[in-house]
């Protein structure tokens, strides 16, 4: 169990890395965070493919308080580990439990020798904002547009 933050409002959680067989917390703690839930078939893909990684922060009763997705990003000179999905239960958010994830991450990624690791923002996500600087992220502040290429069903 790790402690989550410095906040008189912590609260405990425990940080679990997902796993093949783990594919029920998966959806468990999808279904929390998106409207869609993810079937088994999915779930079991998806923990069996290296370069996913899922995170889930627990607390008492194996309650999912929050969870982080990220890929893995094999790059020319090295190998990141790309935050895709940040996400704390409402009931929990300021209370550490996004931070002890980020902790977690940021030792895996020094264990795992992922040159660095980042995440994708809105500038009015101030939640996200003020807890990616708290876990020490450096904003680069470089303006993007992001482009994506639907691909077609054939």
């Amino acid at each position: 169990s790790r402690g989550a933050g410095s906040s008189n409002r912590a609260v405990a959680v425990k940080i679990v890395l997902l796993k093949p067989g783990d594919e029920e917390l998966l959806r468990r703690a999808e279904v929390i965070f998106n409207p869609s839930s993810i079937s088994q078939g999915r779930a079991a893909m998806l923990l069996r493919e290296p370069s996913y990684v899922m995170i889930a922060a627990l607390g008492d009763g194996d309650i999912v308080r929050g969870r982080i997705y990220a890929n893995v990003l094999h790059r020319f000179e090295a190998r990141d580990l790309l935050l895709y999905e940040v996400d704390v239960a409402e009931e929990h958010q300021r209370k550490g439990v996004g931070r002890a994830m980020i902790d977690f991450l940021s030792q895996l990624s020094a264990e795992r020798g992922y040159r660095e690791m980042w995440v994708l923002t809105d500038l009015d996500n101030e939640a996200g904002n003020a807890l990616y600087k708290s876990a020490g992220g450096h904003l680069e502040n470089s303006p993007a547009n992001m482009y994506v290429f639907p691909i077609a069903k054939r």
